[in-house]
């Protein structure tokens, strides 16, 4: 098994989930051979809660890992080596396992404490061409969030990690022993200071302003605007934003590339057919959408809904609809591996969506949490179905979008009278998930501002 990780990718940049512009071929061609989840969700819009949710099949509130471990506010250091992982399950049932690229799931330990033999970074060349920056000015200083790289692609980070990855495929691939490979790419993660040809790839005034980015921030909670001004964003336009998205682009496409070299050495060492390959990301990043920077803070969908394609042999080519989460690889890693699937997880194994079987009991939506990050903790939960989004804010005002009418997300209805039925549905679902997952808000005066649970497992 191979899974190629990358770092705050939003979905919508890959041809297969409808981008027009950016060019991701070999993405395309995984989709299009293997399965493509058309509703994949990441239950935290931030690193090290989303990896370790991944590692341990668990929403943050019950492995303890709620915003990044690097940043002061942190009092977790990381995923505690007590709880089961899918490396740990793997490893007992005979895998090698082996990580190439970033972790960020313990501040402290290495993934060698989680069942993986080995653990290599794969450093890159680093700098920026003068004036190619697009900077963010502070008050008390300025930093560069695009640009060119001067060094050439082959010293990139993206590149070098994915040459340390394919050492060990290549290894690996020679032995008798089953094998899981991890890699793990920082990109498309701001800052986007991009190599050549990539850097250049994309005219910046051939790309359209996203649909939301003419956000007023009318009607939405106060803390959105505060974002947008804490990061000195008022006076960036669009054609200051179209540059900082064709770098981005140009990451992506490298990144791109970079998969097509995986899956062209997994042909040439002769296991395509008996190895699954599984694409994805840890969250996505607003990158001008509702006129925001980076990923906390809100829970919309350019940061919560995810890519996920799996190739697997023997199985046909398909689309899965179903709402997923990315923690739910979780269990699938250990029912491909042959491995002892813990008890009491929140995942769920998506290995009867991958052959055309969805469960009687497949929730019908997905529920996801942020705590803050930065500026400290703080407190989110957004349960949303395929028409509904209910964001709730303790802190803040709520939100309601209608995604079938406003799928951009602009126009929240949480103050609309006329759609106090759908309200009080949201929130009876977001009650549910609460009560069947053991999150916190069990407090009488919490709940009696909520109507009685409906349950996501009906």
């Amino acid at each position: 098994m191979v899974l190629f990780m990358t770092d705050q990718l939003r979905r919508d940049a890959l041809g297969c989930y409808g981008n027009e512009i950016c060019r991701t071929p070999n993405l395309d061609r995984l989709a299009a051979e293997g399965t493509r989840f058309d509703q994949a969700y990441t239950v935290s819009p931030v690193c090290s809660p989303s990896r370790a949710s991944l590692m341990s099949g668990l929403y943050p509130h019950n492995h303890g890992v709620m915003i990044n471990t690097h940043i002061a506010p942190a009092w977790c250091r990381g995923l505690s080596t007590d709880i089961p992982t899918f490396s740990d399950r793997l490893k007992e049932a005979g895998y090698a396992l082996d990580y190439a690229g970033k972790w960020h799931v313990h501040q402290d330990i290495g993934p060698e404490e989680f069942g993986f033999d080995r653990h290599r970074q794969g450093g890159g060349a680093r700098g920026c061409v003068p004036g190619t920056e697009s900077m963010i000015e502070f008050p008390g200083s300025a930093f560069a969030v695009a640009g060119t790289n001067p060094h050439s692609f082959e010293e990139g980070k993206t590149w070098r990690v994915t040459n340390v990855g394919l050492e060990m495929l290549r290894e690996r691939a020679g032995g008798d022993q089953p094998f899981f490979l991890r890699i793990d790419d920082v990109a498309p993660h701001f800052p986007n200071i991009v190599p050549e040809p990539y850097a250049s790839m994309y005219d910046p005034e051939s790309i359209p302003p996203w649909p939301n980015f003419d956000e007023t921030f009318e009607g939405k909670p106060s803390a959105h605007l505060r974002k947008h001004r804490e990061w000195n964003l008022e006076d960036k336009d669009w054609p200051w934003w179209q540059k900082v998205v064709a770098k981005y682009y140009g990451d992506v496409t490298l990144i791109d590339d970079c998969v097509g070299r995986v899956l062209d050495a997994i042909r040439e060492c002769g296991i395509e057919d008996d190895t699954i390959f599984v694409f994805s990301t840890d969250h996505g990043d607003a990158t001008g959408s509702h006129k925001h920077f980076e990923k906390s803070g809100t829970m919309y969908d350019e940061v919560f809904r995810i890519p996920l394609l799996a190739r697997v042999p023997g199985v046909e080519a398909r689309q899965v609809p179903e709402f997923v989460r990315l923690m739910d690889l979780m269990p699938s890693f250990i029912e491909w591996g042959g491995g002892k699937t813990p008890g009491d997880l929140d995942a769920k194994s998506l290995v009867p969506l991958v052959h055309g079987e969805t469960p009687a009991d497949w929730p019908d939506s997905v529920y996801c949490e942020s705590h803050g990050e930065v500026w400290g903790y703080s407190t989110q939960r957004m349960v949303r179905t395929e028409r509904w989004k209910y964001v709730y804010i303790p802190h803040d005002l709520d939100e309601l979008y209608d995604l079938e009418a406003d799928p951009a997300e602009m126009n929240n209805l949480i103050e609309d009278s006329g759609h106090a039925d759908v309200l009080e549905e949201m929130k009876a679902r977001l009650i549910g998930w609460n009560d069947a997952t053991g999150d916190m808000f069990q407090w009488n005066w919490v709940r009696w501002g909520f109507p009685e649970p409906i349950s996501p497992y009906l």
